[in-house]
C-alpha cells in the first residue's frame, strides 16, 4: 500500500468514523431520549421502559448509514484531487473505507444485538440468534447446535452485505457527482415519482388485462439468488450463494463507481 492509499484511507476512516458515533448519538437521542422524557412528564417511568427503549436495531441504523455516506462524492473528491491525490487512489481508498468500516459496523451491530438487545429480550444467547436476521434466514444452514459456526457466518455475511450497500450508495454518488446541482434536484424528485406513477399503471394495466404472466420462473430465480434450494423450512436457506449473489452485486457496483469516478472532474462554481 503506498504512503498517499494509506493516509487517505485513515483520512477518510477517521472523519466516517466520527460521522457514524454522531449518527449513533442522535439515534439514541430521539429513539431513547424523547421516550423517557414523555415518560417522566406524564409519570410513568418505570425500568422496564428504559430498558425496552435501549432496544434498538443498531444493524439496521448502520445499513442505512453505510448506503448513504458514500453517495457523498464530490466534497471529498475536490479536496483530495487539489492536493495530489490521483483518481484512482481516490477510488481505492474509498474502497478499503468502506471494507473497514462496514466490518467495524458489523463488530458494534452485533455485539449490541447480543449483549444488550438479546438480554433485554429475556433470550438466552443461542435462542437470541434465532430471532437475528441472518438467524431467521440461514441458521440452520451449519445445525442448529453449531452455535459458533452460525455465529462466524452470521458476522460475515452482515459484512459482506454492509460492503454491497456501502459500494450500491459509492455507485450512484459516483453518477450523481457528474450532474450538475439542478439536474441532481430534478432526478431526486422526478424518479420517485415516475416510478411511483409507472407502478400503478403496470398495476392497473396488469389487473385490467387479460394476458396472465407467470412470474414462478422469475420467483424462481429471485429466490436462488438469496439462497432457496426447495426447501420451505424456516432458516433452511443456503448462505453460500446469497454471499455469492452478494460479490457479485458488489464488484458490479465496485466496477460502475470506478468508471465514473474516472470522469470526475473540478466544477468552477
Amino acid at each position: 500500500m503506498s504512503a498517499k492509499l494509506k493516509a487517505t484511507t485513515r483520512y477518510l476512516l477517521r472523519e466516517q468514523l466520527s460521522y457514524l458515533g454522531v449518527v449513533y448519538l442522535i439515534v439514541l437521542a430521539a429513539l431513547i431520549g424523547m421516550p423517557l422524557i414523555s415518560a417522566i412528564f406524564n409519570h410513568n417511568l418505570t425500568w422496564q421502559l428504559i430498558l425496552n427503549s435501549l432496544s434498538i436495531n443498531v444493524g439496521f441504523i448502520f445499513g442505512c448509514f453505510i448506503f448513504i455516506l458514500p453517495m457523498l462524492t464530490y466534497d471529498h473528491f475536490k479536496l483530495l484531487i487539489q492536493n495530489g491525490i490521483s483518481r484512482k487512489t481516490y477510488w481505492r481508498a474509498r474502497l478499503l473505507n468502506i471494507i473497514s468500516l462496514s466490518f467495524i459496523g458489523e463488530a458494534i451491530a452485533m455485539a449490541y444485538y447480543f449483549f444488550v438487545t438479546n438480554p433485554i429480550a429475556h433470550r438466552s444467547f443461542s435462542a437470541g440468534f434465532k430471532y437475528e436476521f441472518y438467524g431467521q434466514l440461514y441458521g440452520d444452514f451449519f445445525g442448529a447446535h453449531n452455535l459458533a459456526g452460525n455465529l462466524l457466518m452470521n458476522f460475515i455475511f452482515m459484512w459482506l452485505a454492509f460492503i454491497m450497500l456501502g459500494l450500491c450508495g459509492m455507485a450512484v454518488g459516483s453518477i450523481f457527482s457528474l450532474l450538475t446541482k439542478t439536474v441532481r434536484r430534478i432526478v431526486i424528485i422526478a424518479v420517485p415519482i415516475l416510478g411511483l406513477f409507472f407502478l400503478g399503471f403496470l398495476i392497473n394495466w396488469l389487473a385490467r388485462t387479460s394476458i396472465h404472466f407467470n412470474f414462478e420462473g422469475l420467483a424462481k430465480f429471485l429466490g436462488f439468488l438469496v439462497g432457496f434450494t426447495g426447501d420451505n423450512k424456516v432458516g433452511s436457506l443456503n448462505p453460500l450463494i446469497a454471499t455469492g449473489t452478494i460479490l457479485i452485486v458488489s464488484v458490479i457496483m465496485a466496477a460502475i463507481a470506478y468508471y465514473f469516478n474516472h470522469k470526475l472532474k473540478i466544477k468552477n462554481a
